[in-house]
């Protein structure tokens, strides 16, 4: 049976690409900064390991076949992504795996902004290894926006601030968890299709219905931007209009997660 090493299988995106490689048969073993998790089915296997410092990486890949490296981080991009790359492929190239696959976003050779520049720079590092390799770019994920980036816009009284005409392309992190499994399945297949969500939306009107979901009585104002990163949001480098995979929208989520 074919093990696989998913690291940042915790997160977001780990969670749910774990529960499906395990239904597809495939045994699945998380790396991760902790010790296990309470709750996990007895056949999923856990290692303890430190990407940005490299510590337990020889015993989490002994044995594997394949490692999804899926743990990211946009504050220690550059340790974690593309220094976590670089030291599970000088490992893996000594225990046999066969199969390196890298989770990236859409647009990361076109936007400036710092951590999509790690993780172009750890595409070329995963490209230049010695692995048979995938890379998957995606965009950005339902929770991103609903965990993370909205309470922070709302975070004051009575108004909030958005970039209104930034554009997103949301898609859910169990759709893009499937396409991995049905690439995994594939073998190495170097860059693969990117993988949207099923509408592309400016973030003042996604900023609405995520108010309205929760209920939030706020005036949305715009928020001034410059700069280059500002410039590629409104473009829509990170968007793949032409690629709209996914079909969960960005309402359907929010009905879905949010407490009623």
């Amino acid at each position: 049976m074919e093990r696989i090493l998913v690291t940042g299988g915790t997160g977001v995106l780990g969670s749910w690409l774990t529960l499906f490689l395990t239904e597809a048969g495939f045994t699945v073993r998380i790396a991760s900064r902790g010790g296990r998790r309470a709750g996990l089915p007895a056949r999923t296997e856990w290692a303890q390991v430190s990407l940005a410092r490299g510590e337990g990486l020889e015993q989490a890949v002994r044995d594997v076949d394949t490692i999804i490296h899926a743990a990211s981080t946009p504050f220690s991009a550059r340790q974690v992504d593309t220094g976590g790359a670089r030291r599970l492929l000088e490992v893996a190239g000594e225990s046999g795996v066969g199969h390196f696959f890298y989770v990236s976003i859409v647009g990361v050779d076109r936007h400036p902004l710092a951590y999509y520049r790690a993780k172009l720079e750890t595409e070329t590092v995963v490209q230049a290894g010695s692995l048979p390799w995938t890379i998957l770019r995606a965009t950005q994920f339902h929770e991103l926006l609903d965990r993370f980036f909205f309470p922070a816009l709302f975070s004051l009284p009575f108004i909030g601030f958005v970039p209104q005409d930034f554009l997103f392309q949301p898609i859910d992190s169990r759709e893009v968890a499937r396409r991995m499994v049905e690439l995994v399945r594939r073998g190495p297949s170097g860059r693969a299709q990117d993988i949207g969500g099923p509408e592309v939306r400016n973030m003042g009107d996604l900023a609405r219905s995520w108010t309205r979901a929760r209920g939030i009585k706020k005036r949305i104002l715009p928020l001034p931007t410059i700069g280059a990163a500002a410039r590629a949001f409104r473009s829509g480098v990170n968007t793949t209009p032409d690629m709209k995979v996914g079909s969960i929208t960005w309402e359907a989520y929010l009905a879905e997660n949010v407490p009623q």
